[in-house]
């Protein structure tokens, strides 16, 4: 349902990947580094434990591109893949609905958060990179609002952001 309106800006960004500086975990190839080297690099934003025994590194705002990044690991610590998460594929499984985790395990953490006007949570990813020229905010965005009341997602939409 979503991955039509936003394909443009997330294949720009999906482009951009391949020359980003940084740390060049978006580049590693399976079974080249291990969950402990990785971990010596750079302390990731968060750990997830896959029912399947695997584990999932997340690293937040990879450099010029604002996009987060999940490294999934086999059960002895070898890279399976490093892969990039604003993706049609998982835009297309955002749903009203979801629970805050379960936004969290697809996006990986949001890039923004805010209080609307009513108590809720407004947390927004970007969905193609920073300018460049000193602000840091991407131009399209996905927005999911939470109500103060309700456990999960009571809209999820693509948004602007003024510049």
């Amino acid at each position: 349902m979503f991955a039509g309106k936003w394909a443009r800006p997330v294949l720009f960004c999906a482009a951009l990947l391949g020359g980003c500086a940084g740390n060049g975990f978006e580049r590693m190839e399976p079974g080249s580094i291990s969950i402990d080297q990785v971990r010596a690099k750079e302390k990731p934003a968060a750990e997830w434990k896959n029912a399947d025994g695997t584990l999932t590194l997340e690293y937040d705002d990879r450099p010029y591109t604002g996009q987060n990044l999940m490294m999934d690991f086999d059960e002895s610590g070898r890279l399976l893949a490093s892969r990039p998460v604003i993706t049609p594929e998982n835009l297309a499984r955002l749903k009203r609905g979801m629970r805050r985790e379960d936004f969290k395990r697809i996006l990986g953490n949001p890039r923004y958060t805010w209080r609307d006007g009513n108590g809720g949570d407004v947390w927004e990813w970007p969905l193609d990179p920073p300018m460049g020229n000193g602000d840091e905010s991407a131009k399209w965005v996905i927005e999911v609002h939470f109500h103060p009341t309700a456990d999960g997602a009571v809209s999820v939409e693509r948004g602007t952001r003024a510049r």
